[in-house]
């Protein structure tokens, strides 16, 4: 399931933007702030979003940041998000999420505790699950990671991650394969481990690049010896890249590839789809062992704070990287609206409408799709 680690990520992002946003908070612009007067403030947030895995979505957060020391009028400020989230479809999302800034920025700890009751579809493993057949299940996890990295050289940092989730499955489809037991997960357990990640950003803008490079690398593992249920690897790696063609015009690039290798459960397996790439399919409509995927997208003003783009993409899922077959790879297409709300800091709303074989999907929310 990639919904509540990709969307809540991207989430507080979102809630970020909106907290930093003049545009939003005019009198408050606590990220940029460099005054010393207060160490600690709090900021309400309103939640609203839609996906087709969620419908409409709202809620309500409270972003709490500080800084260690004042007198650095440098230092980035920390912060820890708290936000409850409710959608059309019964799903409940409650999260806290920390951000902190260590030793002029040198180290950066980022993490969540999640509790989720989620709903949601299964349609089989492979890349050639038929259209027709979906199952409903209910989830309930409660997910605990924490990403600790230290700046190596220039745009390039580094460091450990650790992750933790209890998960419990009910509600099946009456004969359905999850009720049957025969897909590995679908009786829950516990997922522990931990790994490494890499980082290298170039980019010119967080929220809106116009130029250079964003490329992550991660590695983490799950074993029965530090007490999980699972015995896995997952490998991401993360390549994207935009090039200004005009100064409003931009062409934005984005490879993805997801192996995943040993006994792991199907909610831990590469998925395809979502407001992220292969916009229009259901994340999680196709899912294996691995992924590769691709985007382009091109970005182009329409009148005022309005822009456009139209993007395409192509991926699939594969139990093998010696079995994926040309014949077999999704298309995904579309195109959106933005509403850049606030330009000094290219902080936008998006409209997206994502197509691919035999399906479609629309998705409102912040900050582009990569």
């Amino acid at each position: 399931m990639r919904l509540p680690r990709r969307n809540l990520s991207l989430l507080v992002l979102q809630l970020t933007v909106l907290c930093v946003s003049r545009a939003c908070v005019p009198q408050i612009q606590v990220p940029q702030d460099t005054t010393t007067r207060s160490k600690i403030g709090f900021l309400p947030l309103p939640i609203f979003y839609y996906t087709p895995e969620t419908g409409f979505a709202g809620g309500a957060a409270l972003l709490m940041f500080y800084r260690a020391d004042t007198s650095d009028r440098t230092a980035r400020p920390s912060s820890v998000m708290f936000d409850a989230i409710y959608t059309q479809k019964k799903q409940v999302i409650v999260e806290v999420s920390p951000d902190i800034y260590l030793q002029q920025d040198s180290y950066r700890i980022m993490g969540s505790m999640i509790y989720i009751k989620y709903p949601q579809k299964f349609f089989g493993i492979g890349n050639k699950t038929p259209d027709g057949y979906e199952e409903n299940y209910s989830s309930r996890a409660f997910r605990v990671s924490v990403d600790a990295v230290r700046k190596i050289s220039g745009s390039i940092s580094g460091g450990i991650s650790f992750f933790y989730e209890t998960r419990t499955l009910s509600e099946f489809k009456p004969n359905g394969l999850l009720e049957a037991g025969t897909i590995l997960g679908s009786r829950g357990g516990t997922t522990l481990g931990t790994g490494i990640v890499v980082h290298w950003d170039t980019r010119d803008n967080t929220f809106t690049p116009t130029a250079g490079r964003y490329c992550q690398f991660s590695l983490r593992a799950s074993s029965p010896k530090l007490g999980s249920d699972f015995d896995f690897s997952r490998l991401v790696l993360d390549l994207r890249e935009y090039i200004s063609i005009t100064e409003a015009t931009v062409l934005a690039a984005q490879a993805l590839a997801t192996i995943v290798n040993g006994s792991a459960p199907f909610h831990k397996l590469a998925e395809l789809g979502g407001s992220g790439i292969m916009r229009g399919y259901y994340e999680g409509r196709y899912r294996d062992r691995k992924l590769l995927a691709g985007q382009l997208e091109y970005r182009f003003p329409i009148y005022w704070r309005f822009n456009g783009v139209v993007f395409a993409g192509l991926g699939d899922v594969s139990p093998t990287l010696s079995r994926f077959r040309l014949n077999d790879v999704k298309p995904s297409y579309g195109l959106g609206v933005r509403y850049m709300f606030d330009p000094n800091e290219k902080l936008s709303l998006r409209l997206d409408f994502g197509f691919g074989r035999n399906v479609s999907g629309m998705y409102i929310t912040a900050t582009e799709a990569f």
